[in-house]
């Protein structure tokens, strides 16, 4: 992501295309809304903002989980792993 000569606009920015969807992404999961069809999304979403976050960081290349801890189902396991991940995200990005 680019910065703007604005802190603004680049708060905005920050808020509403990484902070937003990540709280939505928490609350979904804190109520039960996802489903064994939706782990794919996550996967996916969770790998995207790993990714930028990396680059944020200066380090290029896919970091990803190993498919053998991914969860298969969506039960409380499922609700666990991506709370923490998405967490852990979500606080990183509020420090921008």
């Amino acid at each position: 992501m680019k910065a703007t000569n604005n802190p603004a606009i680049d708060q905005f920015i920050i808020e509403v295309s990484l902070i937003n969807p990540i709280e939505k992404i928490i609350a979904q999961l804190k109520n039960g809304e996802f489903r064994d069809c939706d782990l794919k999304w996550l996967n996916t979403r969770l790998d995207v903002f790993v990714d930028f976050t990396a680059k944020t960081l200066g380090i290029n290349g896919v970091i990803t989980q190993s498919e053998s801890v991914k969860p298969a189902y969506m039960n409380g396991y499922a609700v666990d792993y991506y709370s923490k991940y998405f967490k852990q995200l979500l606080d990183y990005f509020k420090t921008f």
